[in-house]
């Protein structure tokens, strides 16, 4: 099983104690339980050190980079000025989420300066727990990206690289229940390959549905709530959210569609990495249908 630090910085111990009404009421212990059934169910073990002095957190980094595909970080105070943790990650060159569990945009000006931004993924705060799962989410979005990227070298046929997204996705995101690929035919759109329960929209016309409105529009839909939607065509009663990215290039050539139980499940993240491995299709596409 794949393995991703979590990494919490000076202070964190008291969580639970410090300024609950900036930082919350669960302990360190208790944020680390939630983390790590959110890692379970991604198929990651997580692996967890904390401490208050910047070169342990330094000689950690140093002598377990090789054990590790990614690693989430809270740096805490150290966030605003340790350029030598900052090194020390940029140095192991592991895919980094820096995350924070208050909103460091709204609080005191020193703690808006981050010298660890530029060498992260991106940087997630003011949501409590929820930043360190959405963290883990964009270090496994970034992995399997270039895992995508690599099977995509290695493999000539398009059946193959369209199943591979959808095994990557399912494998990685417990909040995509039902991940697909459509492809266009004439004037419809055609299931290729999914994962989930099965599709009673096994072809769906141009235009028609979330589904066809993306492709028809060119541009990736993000359906927060599909029962507030009209253009919804019901595939699932479980289903709340959806995602649906056209896969682009000289034409499109179908779409990568997602469906969630869970309302509201898709954030930009969740767009940037589906819009990047749509694209990655698309250029495989491009060059095999030369």
């Amino acid at each position: 099983m794949r393995k991703i630090f979590f990494i919490h910085g000076p202070n964190l111990n008291l969580l639970g104690e410090r300024e609950p009404e900036i930082y919350g009421h669960l302990t360190l212990q208790q944020v680390n339980d939630q983390i790590a059934n959110f890692a379970e169910k991604c198929q990651i073990e997580p692996i967890f050190f904390q401490s208050n002095h910047e070169g342990q957190l330094i000689d950690f980094i140093h002598a377990h980079r090789r054990d590790a595909v990614g690693l989430v970080i809270n740096p805490a105070a150290l966030t605003h000025y340790s350029y030598a943790l900052r090194d020390a990650l940029a140095a192991v060159n592991l895919p980094t989420v820096e995350v924070h569990l208050s909103d460091v945009h709204r609080r005191e000006a020193f703690r808006q300066a981050s010298v660890m931004r530029e060498i992260c993924l991106t940087q997630i705060s003011g949501l409590g727990v929820e930043s360190y799962r959405r963290g883990l989410e964009v270090v496994l979005g970034s992995l399997g990206r270039k895992e995508l990227q690599q099977f995509l070298t290695e493999t000539k046929n398009v059946d193959e690289a369209y199943r591979a997204c959808v095994k990557i996705l399912k494998r990685d995101f417990p909040k995509y229940n039902w991940v697909g690929i459509y492809l266009v035919e004439g004037n419809e759109l055609v299931v290729h390959n999914y994962l989930g329960a099965p599709t009673p929209h096994a072809r769906i016309p141009i235009g028609q549905g979330i589904c066809g409105a993306a492709v028809a529009e060119q541009e990736t839909i993000i359906v927060p709530d599909v029962n507030a939607d009209s253009r919804y065509l019901a595939c699932s009663i479980e289903t709340k959210s959806e995602i649906v990215v056209p896969i682009q290039g000289r034409r499109i050539y179908g779409e990568i569609d997602i469906d969630s139980h869970a309302p509201n499940a898709f954030h930009h993240y969740d767009r940037e990495m589906l819009e990047g491995m749509a694209s990655d299709l698309a250029r495989f596409l491009d060059a095999a249908m030369n």
